[in-house]
């Protein structure tokens, strides 16, 4: 008796596992499709996130933009300064082989009377101080676009030194020849 309980313990196992696998594989279909349906519906929420997000973003980013675009105002250009002509300097360049410079310079300020009346009154002395300045300079000093800027500043602080009724905006070469 033990064999045959054994044999129909046995067989009723495998009935029963036999039955519980037929029951668990429309389950495990089931839950398969419903764990392809989950991650199926997860991918669309995170695309829809992602979508929703860059949206977001670049809708931030393009207002920045336009707010820095509406901060700059245009406004109308200066007028132009009046100017006062001087007579053109020629010179030598203080190197070892000196070079020859033609330069004209005009000296450009507020619209003022007072101003023109007393940039006439020191030419003479205005010709001078540019003379010492410019018998300083090698062709080195003159030949880069940054050099002449740099001339032009120091004309024009040399210059507004000895100015009282106003000072000189800005330094114009009309003509500006090193050879």
């Amino acid at each position: 008796m033990g064999d045959e309980e054994r044999v129909n313990v046995d067989e009723i196992e495998e009935e029963e596992g036999g039955g519980r696998l037929e029951e668990a594989g429309p389950k495990t279909d089931i839950s398969r499709i419903v764990k392809i349906l989950l991650y199926v519906v997860g991918a669309i929420l995170i695309i829809f996130l992602m979508v929703g997000i860059s949206y977001l973003v670049s809708k931030y980013v393009q207002e920045k933009k336009y707010a820095k675009e509406q901060d700059i105002v245009v406004a109308p250009p200066p007028p132009p300064l009046s100017h006062f002509d001087l007579p053109t300097f020629s010179i030598t360049t203080n190197d070892v082989e000196p070079h020859m410079a033609r330069i004209t310079v005009s000296l450009g300020y507020d619209n003022n009377p007072e101003m023109n009346a007393e940039l006439v009154q020191r030419a003479v002395q205005i010709q001078h101080i540019i003379n010492i300045v410019l018998r300083g300079k090698s062709y080195q000093d003159l030949s880069k676009v940054e050099d002449v800027l740099n001339l032009s500043e120091e004309i024009k602080a040399h210059v507004n030194v000895i100015l009282i009724a106003g000072k000189v905006k800005d330094v114009y070469f009309k003509d500006f020849v090193v050879n």
